[in-house]
């Protein structure tokens, strides 16, 4: 059975009634492609209960009160005024309406929602200003010294701080959440203190005041806050990245503060694996790694969702669009899809038929994504027309709309990520690598000049190709590599007899018979 259906039917199991899955983000930059993992495993989880009859409800929820804490790379210095103030109050970097917070989470919600993940957004400048965590906010500073004791008991790093409330206010003086430090609290009001110095990347202004803690005022503390979110929502099921369910972290906490103080059943959880960008954990906040609407541009949603969904939750994903990493993905996904249709790898049909983002899934003509590489780079040749020489052997007719999607990703990966060997292009005059010849290599382009006058099949030149030089005492590799290094400048290439037939014949015969002068 595939992983998501296991879930779903575990959850089904052990939790009776309705199901809220929910997932979250803090937008504090371009949010970085592996964020995907959860939105597309939590949507995957949501879809599998409907499935499974259970009713439920999928939400997303934007941590937009967090406070800016980091300054990525690409804004600009006088971005540094605004850390340690809430992102929903933060400016958009294109000098538009929108917030900070607004600028780069619909970016991502505009990307998996093409992925066919479409869960409700919740905003947290929404869910506090409406008063929706007022309750949670009270429960938790009337329990601080017990919320204390779970964080040092669960973690067994975090030291007891005399006065210390879980709240965060907005300072009404300078507008920073990560700078302020609530201290006391007698049941409606909460006195902080703005500190200068209370952390490196955000200087208070040493504002001191008092403010009731409900109705946007402030937030809580994330540890906290997740918890809350669950109780406030309703929510019943949410994962997070293994990092936060290490013994004695996040989720941890999170699992105490839900028993304890909120006096709720913890969401089910699912520790999901990292994805990664070429062996390396990326980070929205500073700026580095891939972001998700990069990622969306040079693969198709289809596929790009294929990704995400073919790899149990517990295994690593590690995406790098450099290299073969593309063809061999398009190739993963063709070979899920003849699994679907022809019922064959149930797993694998199941990823295939999971990530389609709304029709059914449909049959189309597959033709592989090198084979199409291949092609575009051949002077004169014709994709549509070449692919006409499949239909005998394909299971439909060919769709051409199918293949000029295959095209298009495939010219993004030539331009942008193919290795050298994948690319060529045919020299207009006589490289110099013909020094490479021996005489035999040069004898067979010889021949291959003289036989060109022939009306050739692909396949039956290919294998003329490979008989004469066997009866000059080549091996394949030589045979080919001759052709390769007088038309290319290069011991690679893509099948020799297509290569040759793609090309005007006569500009063929003269190089070849070139290549034998002294």
């Amino acid at each position: 059975m595939f992983w998501a259906d296991k879930i779903a039917l575990d959850i089904k199991e052990k939790r009776k009634g309705p199901q809220w899955v929910d997932d979250m983000k803090t937008p504090s930059g371009k949010i970085h492609v592996g964020a995907l993992r959860g939105v597309i495993l939590h949507d995957l989880i949501y879809k599998a209960l409907l499935e499974a009859g259970v009713e439920s409800k999928s939400t997303y929820i934007i941590n937009d009160y967090d406070p800016m804490d980091d300054l990525p790379s690409y804004l600009p210095p006088e971005y540094e005024k605004y850390m340690g103030m809430p992102f929903f109050k933060v400016p958009a970097p294109d000098g538009s309406n929108q917030t900070y917070a607004q600028y780069y989470a619909h970016d991502f919600i505009s990307v998996f929602n093409k992925l066919g993940a479409e869960p409700e957004i919740f905003w947290d400048s929404k869910l506090y200003p409406r008063g929706i965590m007022d309750e949670a906010i009270r429960i938790a500073l009337d329990s601080a010294e017990k919320i204390q004791d779970i964080y040092q008991e669960v973690s067994g790093s975090k030291k007891r701080q005399l006065g210390w409330l879980p709240f965060q206010p907005i300072c009404p003086k300078c507008g920073k959440i990560g700078s302020t430090r609530a201290f006391s609290w007698d049941g409606e009001i909460v006195e902080f203190i703005c500190e200068p110095e209370m952390v490196k990347w955000a200087k208070g202004c040493g504002y001191l005041g008092r403010v009731s803690p409900f109705g946007g005022t402030g937030k809580l503390p994330w540890k906290v806050e997740w918890p809350a979110h669950w109780m406030a929502l309703g929510i019943t099921v949410e994962g997070a990245g293994k990092d936060h369910s290490s013994a004695g972290g996040s989720r941890d906490i999170a699992n105490s503060l839900c028993r304890e103080v909120f006096k709720i059943e913890p969401a089910y959880n699912i520790p999901y694996e990292w994805f990664l960008v070429g062996g390396a954990k990326m980070s929205s906040s500073k700026g580095t790694g891939v972001s998700a609407e990069e990622v969306a541009k040079i693969l198709p949603p289809e596929v790009l969702r294929f990704l995400l969904t073919r790899f149990n939750y517990k295994q690593t994903i590690n995406f790098d669009p450099a290299g073969e990493t593309i063809p061999k993905l398009f190739d993963e996904y063709d070979r899920a899809a003849s699994a679907y249709f022809e019922k064959t790898d149930e797993d694998l049909a199941r990823a295939f038929e999971l990530s389609q983002i709304k029709d059914k899934p449909r049959e189309y003509f597959r033709i592989r994504f090198s084979q199409v590489a291949n092609w575009v780079q051949m002077p004169n040749v014709d994709p549509e027309k070449e692919a006409e020489a499949f239909k005998g052997s394909a299971l439909i007719d060919l769709d051409h709309k199918d293949l000029q999607e295959r095209i298009k990703y495939v010219k993004i990966w030539l331009e942008n990520y193919a290795p050298e060997e994948a690319k060529f292009t045919v020299h207009k005059t006589l490289p110099l690598t013909i020094g490479e010849l021996n005489s035999a290599q040069k004898e067979l382009l010889a021949k291959i000049a003289h036989e060109l006058g022939r009306d050739w099949q692909p396949e039956e030149l290919q294998n003329a190709i490979y008989n004469w030089g066997k009866d000059l005492n080549l091996t394949s590799s030589e045979s080919f590599q001759a052709i390769y290094l007088t038309l290319l400048a290069k011991k690679h290439g893509p099948k020799a007899s297509w290569l040759i037939l793609s090309l005007d014949k006569n500009f063929v015969k003269d190089r070849f018979i070139e290549a034998n002068q002294p």
